[in-house]
């Protein structure tokens, strides 16, 4: 929420509400979960949640009307007033009935607590791995991944046309070693196989993306 500086939780267009109310009754629930994902467009008939003033409202649109939409709640007996699209958070593509008690469950002080213990017990465990990983992801890289990592690469990474060569040399051998030996790096070219590391890592989350929109969209 701080990085997207929105007041709600929102990840790849996807938003996740607890339900406060049985306005939306018997389809969904108060306590119900609910997955919210951002749509280029919203029909008819589509539930959505948009935001009202300080609170967040979850009904179905039962009309628009050029940029109006009117939304209404299943259980209710009258419509909300009218809406602008740009209030639209997403339309519902999943409802997770009776997930609001883990909800309660998991925000208490004393459990969090323990997740909190555990995760860094894991964290110890599982550091010594950082390396490894880190090796993996240099596996991965190509002379075309480096230089399209390189166009959005910032000025302490920029390397130039031969540098870029030199340094994809030395990954080259890292590869066939099958080691991941930075000595042989200069601090810049260091910096570059870092930003091209997490460049390899956006492109494996954009893959991931792509994977779940095109499961939801099932």
């Amino acid at each position: 929420m701080m990085v997207t500086n929105k007041n709600y939780f929102e990840l790849f267009n996807i938003s996740i509400f607890k339900v406060a109310t049985g306005s939306m009754a018997p389809t969904i629930n108060e306590g119900d979960i609910i997955v919210v994902k951002a749509q280029s467009d919203y029909q008819k008939d589509d539930i959505v949640t948009y935001s009202s003033a300080d609170s967040f409202i979850t009904h179905r649109i039962v009309q628009i009307s050029n940029d109006n939409y009117l939304t209404k709640g299943d259980a209710n007996n009258t419509n909300d007033p009218a809406i602008k699209k740009d209030v639209i958070i997403g339309k519902v593509v999943m409802i997770l009935s009776g997930l609001g008690i883990w909800q309660e469950v998991l925000t208490q002080p004393t459990i969090l607590a323990l997740i909190f213990i555990t995760l860094i017990l894991f964290d110890f465990a599982f550091s010594y791995k950082g390396k490894e990983e880190k090796k993996k992801q240099v596996d991965k890289i190509d002379i075309d991944t480096l230089k399209d990592a390189q166009k959005e690469a910032p000025n302490k990474a920029k390397l130039s046309d031969d540098q870029i060569l030199a340094l994809y040399e030395k990954i080259e051998a890292m590869q066939k070693e099958k080691t991941l030996n930075e000595k042989g790096l200069d601090k810049k070219e260091k910096e570059a196989l870092d930003y091209t590391i997490d460049y390899t890592v956006r492109l494996d989350l954009t893959k991931v993306q792509k994977e779940i929109d095109s499961k939801i969209n099932k």
